[in-house]
C-alpha cells in the first residue's frame, strides 16, 4: 500500500460508520539521470522505523541515499523482497529536525525531498549485549559454527548464502564483518536485518541474529557508536566460550600491535587458569592476503599462536581460502613450532573476488563462489571438551569445496 491513503476511506465498526484512519501527509519526488527515472516517496514527518519507497526504472544499478549532507544507505540493486530500492530509515537513530533526503545515481543527484524527523531524541538501544553471547551447549551431537562476511548489501546473492546457512542449521554464526557500503545504522538495519528482539526471525542476515557473533568491518570502522548500538552496545573486543572453545571476537581496523589495549586484553584472557585446548579467534582483515602480512595483526597473531591459538577466521577478501598451519611469524614451521591455520571467507555474496594467488603457504582458494565456512567442534557433545575442530567450505548449493581439521 502507498504511504498516501484515500482520506475518504470508510469502516463500519459496530454499525456506527466512522471515518478512517486519516490520510498520511507524504512527500515524494522523481528525477532522471543517466537514462534512469528515480522517485523517492516518505512520510513529511517520520519517527520511528519509517519504510522510504524508492523505485528505479529501468530496475538496476546502484543508489546513494544522503540525509541533510551525511551518508544514510547504498543500495546496490533493487532488494529481492521488494523487488525495488525500499529501505527501512530508523529515525529514532538520528537527532530530529528537518533536512534534506537526496537519492543520486553515478554520482549525480537525481532525486531529493524534504522531511521532519520527530522522536524526542536519539533513542540508543539497551546495553544487554551480553544476554546475547551464547548458552551453554548441552546437545547429543558436536555443534557446527557457521561463519563468513562482506555479504549483507541486500543482494540476491546474499540472500542465496543465508538460505544455504539456514539448511545446515548452525548452533552459533560468526559474522566476519562488512554489512555494507558505509556502516550507518540505517544499513545495518536494512542491509543485516530486523532483529527482532523478542521473539520470531528478522529478515535477511537477522534471521542469525539470536546466534550471531559479530565482528566489526572495515566499512563499519568510521561509524563504529552505529555497529556497536545495533549490536547492543556490544564492545569492539571480547571473548566468549561455547562448547568448551574460546573465542575472541577482535577489531583488525585498530592496532592489535604489543601494547595495546587490544593486546593486553588478550593477553589477560589466554594467560588465565583454565583455557580450553581449543581456540578460535575471528575478525574481519586477514592476517595474511595475497602474499602481504597486514603489519597491525602480526604480534597478535605471535601472541596467539604461542599461547594456544588453533585457528583464525576472517572476511575481507571476497573469497575463500585455507592457509597452511603456520608459525609464530607466518612460516611453515620447523619440528615442534606451535601453529595456526587461517581461513578466509568473504564470499557472502556481494561483489566476488578471483581466487587467492597461489604462494606456498596458501593451501587451498576458491575464487567467484559465495559461500560459508561450517566448523565443527569434534568433542563438544553432551558438554564434552573437544580434542579437535573441523572444517568444510561449502557453496550456496550445499556442494562440499574443501575440508580440513586442526587438532587442539
Amino acid at each position: 500500500m502507498r504511504l498516501a491513503r484515500v482520506a475518504a476511506a470508510m469502516a463500519v465498526l459496530g454499525g456506527v460508520v466512522t471515518a478512517a484512519e486519516p490520510a498520511l501527509a507524504s512527500t515524494r519526488d522523481c528525477g532522471k539521470g543517466d537514462g534512469h527515472t528515480i522517485c523517492v516517496t516518505a512520510p513529511s514527518v517520520l519517527s520511528g522505523n519509517v519504510t522510504v519507497e524508492v523505485t528505479n526504472t529501468p530496475n538496476f544499478g546502484a543508489i546513494v541515499f544522503r540525509w541533510d549532507g551525511g551518508p544514510l544507505i547504498t543500495r546496490f540493486g533493487p532488494s529481492p523482497q521488494t523487488h525495488d530500492y525500499s529501505f527501512v530509515w530508523p529515525t529514532a537513530k538520528y537527532p530530529d529536525g528537518s533536512g534534506l533526503l537526496q537519492a543520486s545515481f553515478l554520482g549525480d543527484n537525481v532525486a531529493h525531498i524534504s522531511v521532519r524527523l520527530s522522536n524526542g531524541g536519539f533513542q540508543p538501544s539497551p546495553d544487554d549485549w551480553r544476554t546475547y553471547l551464547p548458552p551453554v551447549w548441552n546437545g547429543s551431537s558436536d555443534p557446527v559454527v557457521a561463519a563468513v562476511g562482506d555479504g549483507a548489501s541486500s543482494e540476491p546473492t546474499s540472500f542465496n548464502v543465508v538460505s544455504s546457512i539456514v539448511q545446515r542449521h548452525p548452533a552459533l554464526f560468526l559474522y566476519l564483518g562488512d554489512v555494507y557500503e558505509v556502516g550507518t545504522y540505517t544499513e545495518n538495519l536494512s542491509n543485516y536485518g530486523t532483529p527482532n528482539i523478542g521473539g520470531g526471525f528478522g529478515t535477511q542476515w537477522g534471521r542469525f541474529w539470536r546466534i550471531t557473533q559479530p565482528t566489526l568491518g572495515n566499512h563499519e570502522n568510521a561509524r563504529r557508536a552505529a555497529w556497536q548500538d545495533y549490536w547492543h552496545q556490544r564492545p569492539l573486543w571480547t571473548s566468549f566460550r561455547f562448547g568448551r572453545v574460546l573465542f575472541l571476537d577482535l577489531d583488525s581496523s585498530i592496532s592489535m600491535s604489543a601494547g595495546s589495549p587490544q593486546y593486553r586484553y588478550v593477553q589477560g584472557v589466554l594467560g588465565r587458569s583454565g583455557t580450553p585446548p581449543c581456540v578460535v579467534a575471528f575478525w574481519h582483515i586477514p592476517a595474511l592476503s595475497r602474499g602481504m602480512i597486514t603489519a597491525r595483526s602480526r604480534q597478535m597473531w605471535a601472541l596467539l599462536a604461542n599461547h594456544g591459538g588453533d585457528l583464525v577466521l576472517t572476511g575481507h577478501q571476497h573469497t575463500m581460502a585455507q592457509y597452511r598451519a603456520l608459525n609464530d611469524a607466518f612460516q611453515l614451521p620447523r619440528r615442534g613450532d606451535p601453529t595456526m591455520i587461517q581461513l578466509i571467507d568473504g564470499a557472502g555474496g556481494h561483489e566476488a573476488d578471483g581466487p587467492a594467488p597461489g604462494e606456498p603457504r596458501l593451501l587451498w582458494t576458491r575464487g567467484n563462489t559465495p559461500g560459508s565456512i561450517f566448523l565443527t567442534l569434534t568433542g563438544a557433545k553432551g558438554r564434552g571438551t573437544p580434542s579437535r575442530l573441523s572444517w568444510v567450505f561449502r557453496n550456496t548449493a550445499g556442494s562440499t569445496l574443501h575440508t580440513g581439521s586442526k587438532v587442539c
